[in-house]
């Protein structure tokens, strides 16, 4: 037996080989020991007294050199002090893997993840995924790897702080709520116990949201007049007066394509997954729209979109290319593309159409939840002789 007031050097431990007639574990005192194997492998361990039934027992505390004589000593002294509790070092140790295994499962990452696949089934594909990139790029760097139950206002104000920093106001606070969504599928999920990010938003600057502006419709007459002596391409003159007289969104006029579109009926049916309330809505075509895409008929026919974009006929026109028309003829920050929908609804509105029939134009509904339940007229026969108008 190796003398146990002994305590080993590193020296010795390093000269220790394993003999097959020899004696191959060397104590370095208050149970410490360091045993040889055959292959080489120097592994220390502690001998105790189970605290419950006294039975002699030993524990593995880790492999020299990676655990080294001073970590060893350490681990000894943390073992004799929860054997003073009366706690078994073997569960009282195991149950700190399961919970650093729990907390790595359960990382922000982790759970960030788990929510992103809980949107996926709820809301649209190309949305979640924009939401990702904003916290990919701005949070999981800087969060990411913090167990869930430690992220705190604090902490999760540091990336929205560097965001605020270089004036992406919108930004920072749009994290502020990713984050709160997150924490909130966690508590949900049992995984914290309430969400202490609720307020993490409340010093942040926050920018005016500005409608999108447009000109009085009294300047209707000059602006279609410059649309028309402006030098654009064909297809950019067209789609905007084709989202004039259609009153949809810049996306949705970009992208219509001839499936859609019956000239005969002079209807155009715009399905579900392009549209923002993911409702099908029907358009009617006035005469002069009709006319329109007669014209483009010709142009893009054979093609998948009405308006295809220039040098690939297989793509739609960019949603950008009414904004920037608009601007090059001068109307910078006082029309938009999103903006020929307002100029639109105010026009009905001077022209005294009912709310209802002048919402659905724009696929919007009105009323509370109970008479939406009810009503699910879509107005197409009253909207025939509003988009004519």
């Amino acid at each position: 037996m190796a003398r146990a007031s002994n305590k080993l050097t590193n020296t010795q431990v390093e000269r220790l080989k394993y003999s097959e007639n020899g004696k191959n574990e060397y104590t370095d005192g208050g149970g410490l020991f360091l045993q040889l194997y055959p292959s080489g492998v120097k592994v220390w361990r502690f001998r105790y007294n189970h605290p419950q039934t006294k039975k002699r027992t030993k524990h593995t505390i880790g492999n020299y050199p990676a655990v080294s004589i001073a970590q060893a000593r350490m681990k000894r002294d943390e073992i004799n002090a929860l054997l003073a509790q009366k706690i078994d070092p073997q569960i009282h140790f195991q149950q700190l893997e399961k919970e650093q295994e729990l907390s790595n499962a359960n990382t922000f990452q982790a759970v960030a993840e788990r929510w992103k696949a809980k949107k996926q089934g709820e809301i649209e594909t190309k949305t979640i995924e924009k939401y990702w990139g904003s916290i990919e790029l701005h949070l999981l760097p800087v969060i990411g790897k913090y167990p869930i139950n430690e992220i705190v206002p604090t902490l999760v104000s540091i990336p929205l702080q560097e965001v605020e920093a270089r004036g992406n106001y919108d930004m920072a606070n749009r994290l502020a709520s990713y984050v709160n969504s997150i924490l909130d599928f966690a508590v949900n999920g049992g995984l914290i116990p309430f969400n202490p990010c609720v307020k993490v938003g409340k010093n942040l600057k926050k920018v005016k949201k500005q409608n999108n502006p447009h000109v009085k419709t009294e300047e209707i007459p000059q602006l279609l007049q410059a649309i028309e002596s402006a030098r654009l391409q064909l297809n950019t003159k067209a789609l905007i007066h084709f989202q004039l007289l259609t009153m949809v969104r810049p996306n949705e006029a970009t992208e219509a394509e001839w499936v859609e579109i019956d000239l005969d009926k002079k209807l155009w049916t715009i399905p579900a997954e392009r549209m923002k309330a993911r409702e099908t809505h029907i358009v009617p075509l006035s005469t002069q729209a009709v006319r329109l895409l007669e014209q483009m008929k010709a142009i893009s026919g054979r093609f998948k979109y009405v308006f295809t974009k220039r040098g690939n006929y297989h793509a739609p026109m960019s949603i950008a290319s009414i904004n920037v028309a608009l601007k090059r003829m001068g109307y910078k920050d006082r029309q938009t593309a999103h903006g020929l929908r307002g100029l639109a609804r105010t026009y009905l509105a001077e022209q005294s159409i009912t709310l209802e029939h002048a919402e659905a134009c724009l696929a919007h509904k009105t009323g509370g939840n109970v008479s939406l339940a009810y009503n699910h007229s879509t107005y197409l026969e009253q909207r025939k002789a509003i988009m004519q108008l």
